[in-house]
């Protein structure tokens, strides 16, 4: 049976991270508009004529992405190290790589939806408009 590749694109949440970029600017708390787009691979099911309904494709990436929505994403070695004071809630999104990059925030959402999707992924990160990351996870 022949593989095929169904998609979603277009949904976003908004978070805030620090990198080790090529500027200082990058290591100071900043935020973007995270657009994703995944793509799953599989085999139609004779009796649905799908590989996956479109609606528990969206419904899975909404319920990873919920949890980095405005969020501070910080790798797991730094949480011990922040405090977070004043008159806001304080959400913090931990992964469990080295630096909070959009490499590993896509890796992460990539790696979340297999363990919901049992199904090959493959996930397109856009930091911000023009920049972007894709993460495969078999």
């Amino acid at each position: 049976m022949p593989k095929l590749t169904i998609g979603v694109e277009g949904l976003t949440f908004d978070a805030a991270h620090y990198t080790k970029g090529v500027s200082d600017k990058c290591l100071n708390i900043h935020g973007h508009t995270f657009r994703v787009d995944v793509e799953v691979e599989g085999e139609v099911i004779p009796d649905t004529g799908m590989v996956i309904d479109f609606d528990i494709v969206k419904k899975a990436v909404s319920e990873v992405i919920k949890e980095f929505d405005h969020k501070l994403i910080i790798p797991a070695k730094d949480y011990d190290k922040i405090t977070l004071k004043g008159p806001f809630n304080k959400g913090i999104k931990v992964i469990e790589y080295s630096e909070a990059t959009t490499e590993y925030i896509a890796l992460e959402i990539a790696k979340e939806l297999y363990g919901k999707l049992r199904m090959p992924v493959k996930v397109k990160v856009y930091e911000g408009r023009r920049n972007y990351v894709i993460a495969e996870w078999r």
